[in-house]
């Protein structure tokens, strides 16, 4: 966590009634700052994007749009939001801080107990987004936040679109390279299939700590994506392989529907039941 250059980024330490405290996250024209709310005395994560050209102005949409998904979409693996303006020609949108960072930040394979968990509690965030209409279009390691208890929340919706909505001139990136559904690359309409991919991508390098396809540019992960054959996991993984081989089908029809049916399948193949009405994963003992 960077505590030094809040002043140097905005300019002031107050922005709309939140005091920043540190810089958790920066994007191409959008920063994410750990802040202290003054009125509720809470910590939040606070992302603000500055209008100061049309890329500044276009972060400072897709921030409101973003509060506007989040805040029809509460749900216990969604991360909540608080509050959304603009003040001084800087959009803010206040968030649940979840304290225990992103999946990001973890380095190595995760043990397998672990792995059903995130993926499940992932998937079931993901059930609610899709059975709302809504698609995801950027999920990954990044994007799946911990709370201090341990559970996973989804979070930056800043690339969700309605199902069926969302189409791109083709060659046109949605989503990130190492992880984003071939069809994302072609200009096709949001849909959950592709949430689904990512989540598979999420899948493998939780297992194995590193994403499924190498490659150094945009380009050779496009290929890998388009072209190569899922990769094998190894022997002590091979439960999952069926499941990864689904999620990874170069062909969306070929994939989980969406993310009850990723839900489905743990539960068909024998690695997950519901634990009560919540959803909330139970890991073998």
């Amino acid at each position: 966590m960077n505590h030094t250059p809040v002043l140097e980024a905005t300019g002031r330490d107050v922005v709309a009634g939140y005091r920043l405290e540190a810089v958790l996250g920066r994007g191409r024209h959008s920063t994410v700052y750990l802040a202290r709310d003054l009125r509720g005395d809470r910590r939040v994560a606070l992302k603000l994007a500055t209008v100061r050209d049309l890329a500044g102005a276009s972060a400072a949409l897709a921030i409101g749009q973003e509060f506007a998904a989040l805040s029809a979409l509460a749900h216990p693996h969604i991360l909540r939001v608080f509050d959304h303006g603009m003040e001084d020609c800087t959009a803010f949108m206040a968030m649940e801080y979840a304290n225990g960072g992103p999946l990001a930040r973890r380095t190595g394979a995760l043990g397998q107990a672990t792995v059903l968990s995130l993926l499940a509690q992932a998937a079931g965030g993901l059930a609610w987004l899709h059975r709302r209409g809504w698609v995801h279009r950027d999920l990954k390691p990044a994007n799946l936040l911990l709370r201090a208890d341990g559970s996973l929340a989804l979070g930056d919706l800043g690339s969700a679109a309605r199902r069926g909505h969302g189409g791109v001139t083709p060659g046109t990136m949605i989503g990130t390279p190492l992880y984003a559904a071939p069809e994302q690359t072609e200009g096709a309409p949001a849909h959950p299939t592709a949430d689904v991919y990512a989540l598979g991508a999420c899948l493998y390098e939780l297992l194995c700590g590193s994403p499924p396809y190498p490659g150094e540019t945009s380009i050779e992960l496009l290929g890998q994506h388009l072209l190569a054959p899922v990769p094998r996991l190894a022997p002590e993984h091979a439960r999952w392989q069926p499941l990864l081989d689904a999620m990874l089908a170069k062909d969306p029809a070929g994939r989980p529907a969406d993310g009850a049916a990723v839900l489905g399948q743990l539960r068909a193949i024998g690695l997950w039941l519901p634990d009560d009405a919540a959803n909330e994963p139970r890991c073998e003992s």
